[in-house]
């Protein structure tokens, strides 16, 4: 590893992600932080957190509220900075990112960085909301999400799998492989087994995307508490060091793109990520990666470099074809092999889409841990470094961390 970390995790919490009809964003951010705080085995109080960083997306819209600072603030008791960041799906993510960058500088010990969506309170409405992340020609020309990832999964089925049905099938197997991952996990949206047989089935969204590609509309919220690397240790004697924090943007329209088949901004930030961090693909184990739709998943797997373009699926499909019936189902390669949505991913888990990104911290942190109870991973040496991946819209933003707990202060 090059140079020093960020910040540690020293506590995390989250709420059940689902259709949470009885609870209000402020409620919601409430459980995830006091859990949070609880978490840290050594005390920690509220009053020692000195500044907060929050990420939402569609608060305003969904729930008619504004000054979130504000009501947090009152729930928490605290006076202190708050700061919101909306960024789509990235939103907490960019919190993440900023509250990174605050303690890096000295401006704080400790912090308090939130996520949140309610998003059922407009559930007829959502799939217009949720194009607020997207161009408003897109929308104009009668695009939503899915047909947005219908069209990216359409063009990359016709350039790569042309011809071959395990295009296809791979696709299917995504869904399949992060709803068996979310079995165990006592948070998770949908805790069911699927089949391939059963995507193709499900209704038919945006041609080819069918409803079990599609990751759901949820409700939650996520925390974690950071302090700076040379004091955790007052606070636990396990803490987990993010030592990358890297952010890359895009084009947020689709239509004015150099190429539909791959996420650049995913491409720029993996690879500043991993020069940051010293370290190379073969070294990450566990990833929490973005698939709102499977395609998603399949094309992080080729921008990061796992894989070359147009192999992914081929990739996916054998190493899902080879490890079937395990708890945990790993992508190989060559010389390396990784776990990808071990909670069970924005698929399966839930996606209330501004605690996106602090949940997929909130998973490898637990991992890393080996606090995951019944869902723990089994790696061969343990998870030496963990890779959180998290995009707003279509790719107009991608946000990527880096996590480990070896690290020489």
């Amino acid at each position: 590893m090059t140079g020093k970390p960020y910040a540690a995790i020293i506590g995390a919490g989250r709420t059940r992600f689902g259709e949470l009809w009885y609870e209000n964003p402020e409620s919601m951010v409430v459980k995830a932080g006091l859990e949070a705080l609880e978490s840290v085995e050594k005390g920690l109080h509220r009053a020692d957190i000195q500044a907060c960083y929050l990420g939402s997306f569609m608060y305003q819209v969904t729930n008619k509220l504004g000054l979130v600072p504000g009501y947090i603030s009152r729930e928490l008791g605290l006076n202190i900075p708050m700061s919101q960041t909306e960024a789509a799906c990235a939103s907490s993510s960019s919190a993440l990112h900023n509250a990174c960058l605050a303690i890096r500088s000295g401006m704080y010990d400790v912090v308090l960085v939130g996520g949140f969506e309610k998003m059922t309170d407009r559930y007829g409405k959502i799939v217009d909301d949720l194009m607020f992340a997207a161009d408003p020609r897109e929308f104009d020309a009668g695009f939503t999400f899915s047909g947005l990832y219908a069209a990216m999964m359409a063009r990359y089925m016709y350039d790569f799998g042309k011809g071959d049905d395990r295009c296809r099938i791979a696709l299917a197997q995504i869904a399949v492989k992060n709803h068996q991952h979310a079995v165990n996990n006592p948070y998770a949206q949908f805790r069911s087994r699927i089949t391939v047989e059963d995507v193709f089935k499900s209704p038919l969204i945006a041609d080819p995307v069918r409803l079990l590609h599609c990751s759901p509309i949820s409700d939650g919220a996520v925390a974690v508490v950071l302090c700076r690397p040379e004091i955790a240790r007052r606070y636990t004697d396990d803490p987990v060091y993010i030592v990358a924090s890297q952010q890359a943007t895009d084009h947020v329209s689709l239509y004015s793109r150099t190429s539909t088949v791959e996420i650049k901004a995913t491409r720029l930030a993996v690879g500043k990520a991993l020069r940051e961090a010293g370290i190379g693909l073969k070294d990450i184990r566990l990833a929490e990666v973005h698939d709102c739709f499977t395609i998603e998943e399949c094309l992080f797997m080729e921008d990061s470099g796992f894989y070359r373009k147009g192999e992914g699926w081929r990739g996916i499909y054998e190493s899902i074809e080879s490890f079937q019936g395990g708890k945990h189902i790993p992508y190989v390669g060559d010389g390396w092999e990784v776990f990808v949505n071990v909670g069970g991913g924005l698929k399966a888990d839930g996606h209330p889409v501004g605690a996106t990104g602090l949940r997929q911290v909130y998973e490898c942190f637990k991992q890393m841990r080996g606090e995951a109870g019944a869902n723990q991973v089994d790696v061969e040496g343990g998870i030496r470094y963990a890779l959180c991946h998290n995009i707003g819209g279509t790719g107009g933003i991608a946000n990527v961390h880096i996590l480990t707990r070896e690290v020489t202060l």
